[in-house]
């Protein structure tokens, strides 16, 4: 038997929670749509009103509350009054960090969907996503707004503060234009062109993706040095950028794909511009006492469940940038589980580099 250092009435109660794990996020998914944390901010409200409110049945309210605060998510006393807990708090829209969009994120109707096939991804070519939804996902979200929308604030609202932890360690004093490709809503690149003022941007994704990116550029005030292109990283990308971005993008797609936009991007680039990967890194297999945040190991079976792609190792993200054309440079932390892996463009032909330079 496998030791975790628990005594086992303890990992018994771990494993039933963890078994009936998706009742929980479907409960919270449903708190988080009915802004349950936004409407008693100001103090505790009766659950009577806030189902009238939110235009639900009333006892079936009560009793989703009374479920969740079982859990320490919210407290209800005898009078049906709702009231925040420490942990009902990170649902409100303007918690910081906010897990509400993440609570809508990880229940809205293509997710699950997706996860009810899971096993489909066991199966040689299998993509769950696919299978059930009978469409690519990226495809799917285009048809589904409502659905996109949800990713959009998940990722811009982010709970481990990534635009800034990204910010706070990538050098940019050398650079002038920053193209950040698949760059979504623009929330990255509004960070870095905010904390550089000396810096242009151009922003590039599919034009449905960056339909909403004006918005957060004039929000964040850098609207007037960022422009914004739209088109698609596996036919073209934009040339004549310092630094090229890829945030978030390789882990949606299988090696061969992730390396084609790795070469549409050095096609791009003059030698000796650098790439700029973010991404989370898992450790290597077998690795003694290697770090690893579970959420980790999460992400990668929701990129096997409704994508093609896969979180990868640092010796696999240095495989695949030199086999596009790049020199790895460094591994720089962050405060956040993602790490920035910095590379050049490197000339036609190369020596071996060796591994990247961690920091």
């Amino acid at each position: 038997m496998i030791s975790t250092g628990a005594t086992p009435d303890a990992d018994l109660a771990a494993m039933r929670g963890m078994i009936r794990g998706f009742q929980l996020s479907v409960m919270l998914g449903k708190a988080a749509e009915l802004d349950l944390a936004d409407r008693i901010a100001k103090g505790p409200r009766l659950v009577s009103e806030l189902a009238a409110e939110a235009g639900v049945q009333e006892i079936a309210l009560l009793r989703l509350c009374r479920a969740l605060a079982g859990f320490g998510v919210f407290a209800l006393d005898s009078g049906g009054r709702l009231s925040h807990t420490a942990r009902s708090g990170w649902l409100r829209r303007d918690a910081s960090p906010t897990l509400h969009y993440a609570a809508r994120y990880w229940t809205i109707p293509g997710n699950w969907s997706a996860w009810g096939a899971f096993g489909h991804a066991l199966n040689p070519g299998g993509c769950p996503f696919e299978a059930v939804l009978g469409q690519p996902y990226f495809d799917y979200l285009r048809d589904h707004p409502g659905e996109a929308a949800i990713l959009d604030a998940f990722m811009r609202h982010s709970p481990d503060d990534r635009h800034a932890a990204v910010t706070e360690v990538l050098g940019l004093a050398d650079a002038r234009l920053v193209v950040d490709v698949g760059g979504g809503n623009g929330g990255l690149l509004a960070a870095l062109l905010a904390a550089n003022p000396g810096l242009s941007g151009l922003l590039y994704d599919r034009s449905h993706v960056v339909s909403g990116a004006s918005a957060v550029l004039e929000a964040a005030g850098v609207a007037t040095r960022c422009r914004i292109e739209s088109g698609d990283f596996f036919e073209v990308v934009p040339t004549g950028g310092d630094v090229y971005i890829l945030c978030q993008i390789l882990h949606d797609w299988d090696d061969g794909r992730a390396g084609s936009i790795l070469r549409r991007c050095r096609a791009a680039m003059a030698t000796g511009a650098r790439l700029v990967v973010v991404e989370r890194i898992l450790p290597e297999l077998g690795a003694e006492g290697a770090a690893a945040d579970p959420a980790d190991f999460l992400i990668d079976m929701h990129m096997m469940t409704v994508l093609t792609g896969r979180e990868r190792t640092e010796s696999e993200y240095v495989r695949l940038l030199a086999q596009a054309g790049f020199e790895p440079l460094e591994i720089l932390a962050t405060r956040s589980p993602h790490r920035v892996v910095q590379a050049r463009a490197a000339p036609a032909t190369i020596a071996d580099q060796g591994p990247p330079r961690r920091v």
